[in-house]
């Protein structure tokens, strides 16, 4: 198993050279166990599964710029399986311990080949899908199964843009520029107003209660300038920030998703209130009376149907549904 980096318990050491997966440095030096481990750290069923193994390839933290350098298999005997990227496999066994470091206790899994210790690292229960190696965060295991998005998946051209300032951004967007990331990793993004920024992305992650999510983090030089989250539900869209009034938008989907998502004033009267609310409840169960042709002199018209469907599946009770949730503040 010689891609992995043995973990130096104690010692807050920044590498000033980056590492490459090939290179191996074993630490022969037991770390002091200061007390038996816990039931819940010698649990082997919340580690059972299969793992990367991952290194920066920067001097940016694993999270940030990781690269893949094998798979770990961790068995409910534990016991583990390595397999590197270069194909040679080997085996050990998992064990656990608690570090001392600073008068802080920490939770240790070490991974074992014969009496060698090839990998120890922090586990943390708030970030329970990763098990980082030293205090600067250089390499890591991660499950495999919350690691699995790639950079290919979000080159090509995107939209960018932001909420017109009444509603986020997924319910009124405009344009405010165009994004291009290239098979290099390197991005462009020109402002409709011709101001262009280039940089370099780097596809990372960001645990937030306990729950792992894919994120793009833009750097131009050594200044990070934004920050964008990626769901699988969601593919079409990156979100930047966490107020929802900014993303980006995959330029091959903006016009289908463009086609509805109107902002909710049914009446056209530059407000948002239960009078919408109403009249679409009115449009919807009487058409002939309050739809866009109806005999009402308050009916609705061809611009408030656009406008009342906010979610953009056509006009449904959901719409009202929506609309009475704002208002209430959900």
């Amino acid at each position: 198993m010689k891609n992995l980096i043995s973990f130096i318990a104690a010692v807050s050491i920044m590498f000033s050279a980056v590492p490459v997966c090939s290179a191996y440095a074993a630490d022969t030096a037991q770390t002091s166990v200061v007390s038996e481990a816990s039931i819940e750290t010698t649990d082997i069923d919340h580690l059972a599964g299969q793992w990367k193994y991952q290194i920066s390839d920067t001097d940016l933290c694993v999270n940030i710029s990781p690269t893949d350098c094998g798979t770990i298999i961790i068995n409910k005997d534990g016991t583990y399986d390595y397999t590197g990227i270069n194909g040679k496999t080997s085996s050990g066994t998992v064990k656990f311990s608690i570090e001392d470091i600073g008068g802080t206790a920490f939770q240790c899994i070490s991974l074992y080949e014969g009496e060698e210790r090839m990998f120890g690292g922090y586990y943390h229960s708030d970030d329970p899908d990763t098990i980082y190696h030293g205090n600067n965060q250089i390499s890591r295991i991660v499950r495999k199964e919350a690691s699995e998005a790639k950079m290919s998946d979000f080159i090509g051209s995107w939209k960018y843009q932001e909420s017109d300032g009444n509603y986020t951004v997924d319910i009124s967007a405009k344009d405010a520029g165009t994004m291009d990331i290239n098979p290099d990793g390197t991005y462009k993004l020109t402002y409709t107003d011709g101001v262009t920024e280039t940089g370099k992305v780097y596809l990372g992650d960001e645990t937030i209660g306990g729950t792992m999510i894919t994120v793009l983090r833009f750097y131009d030089g050594s200044v990070l300038k934004r920050t964008a989250s990626y769901l699988p539900v969601r593919p079409d869209e990156l979100y930047i920030g966490n107020g929802g009034m900014i993303r980006l938008m995959r330029e091959s989907a903006s016009n289908r998703k463009a086609k509805a998502h109107g902002n909710g004033d049914a009446n056209c009267d530059g407000n948002i209130d239960m009078s919408d609310v109403i009249l679409i409840m009115q449009a919807l169960s009487n058409p002939n009376k309050y739809g866009i042709d109806g005999t009402a002199a308050e009916h609705i018209t061809s611009a408030g149907f656009k406008n009342a469907d906010v979610d953009g599946d056509g006009l449904t009770v959901d719409d009202a549904l929506c609309i009475k949730k704002y208002l209430l503040g959900d």
